[in-house]
């Protein structure tokens, strides 16, 4: 099937595809089967990211992160509610599912869209068709006095700054407390886009990021930082032969984890 998505909504095929490419390697680290399935049925040249590796790497080390994160909200609060804001056609909940979270899907109308062709509904996975700076989409989340984690993964990158803190705003006006994990871009890339080495084959550029996750707070001063974890810790690891070298850069530029914490 064709899939047409243009700008920032292409960007979640970038991720898609290193996650099918890693379930058909011959060692893989996120085995996500439902991304092979995906990428098989959709009519697009994935190849043009096959030169990607740093991407490649960087995608997986990232996924693996934030699944390890997320996992340990689960197991404090195994009956909460979680947000995967700018969801795209990602596959986070089969893999770090407890059978009882309850889970929503926030992203462009057209992305869900695109995601109802591939997944089977479920009692306990909800879409919302809006845009994460719409400030009507938290009423489309019940959470009953549950604890709430909203995951944003690639996404407020591609923000800009003002559109950051509306974004933050929405949450804090919308709910009345939760964890927050923020994929987070280091900031001397931001509009360094057509040097990224998948992103700039396509239309989309990286508009905000930050040094050390305190930007976030600045932005909304109601949040409080308790976390920034370095993707590189994982990276490292999964980087083959002499590009091993390029760690203690990775250190400095590689996108981080932010996490954060509000109570009304």
């Amino acid at each position: 099937m064709s899939i047409k998505l243009e700008g920032v909504m292409e960007t979640l095929l970038i991720t898609l595809y290193a996650r099918a490419k890693d379930a058909a390697s011959a060692t893989p680290l996120l085995n996500d089967k439902k991304a092979v399935e995906m990428v098989k049925k959709i009519d697009y040249d994935f190849a043009k990211f096959d030169s990607g590796w740093m991407s490649y790497y960087g995608v997986l080390a990232r996924a693996k992160m934030m699944d390890e994160e997320a996992k340990k909200f689960i197991r404090n609060n195994p009956d909460c509610v979680i947000i995967s804001v700018g969801c795209g056609l990602d596959t986070r909940f089969s893999r770090i599912d407890n059978n009882k979270i309850q889970w929503y899907n926030l992203d462009f109308p057209e992305v869900i869209e695109q995601r109802k062709l591939f997944f089977k509904e479920n009692p306990r996975v909800k879409n919302i068709a809006k845009s994460a700076l719409d400030p009507t989409w938290p009423n489309d989340v019940k959470t009953n006095g549950k604890k709430l984690l909203l995951i944003s993964e690639g996404v407020l990158m591609y923000f800009k700054e003002d559109e950051v803190k509306d974004f933050l705003n929405i949450i804090t006006n919308g709910f009345e407390s939760f964890e927050a994990q923020f994929d987070l871009l280091y900031k001397m890339l931001v509009n360094n886009g057509s040097r990224h080495d998948t992103l700039k084959k396509m239309n989309a550029q990286f508009n905000w990021g930050v040094k050390d996750g305190s930007e976030v707070i600045k932005l909304c001063p109601k949040m409080k930082q308790t976390g920034l974890i370095n993707f590189t810790k994982e990276m490292k690891h999964l980087l083959p032969g002499t590009k091993k070298l390029i760690v203690p850069f990775l250190y400095i530029t590689n996108n981080r984890l932010g996490i954060y914490t509000y109570q009304k």
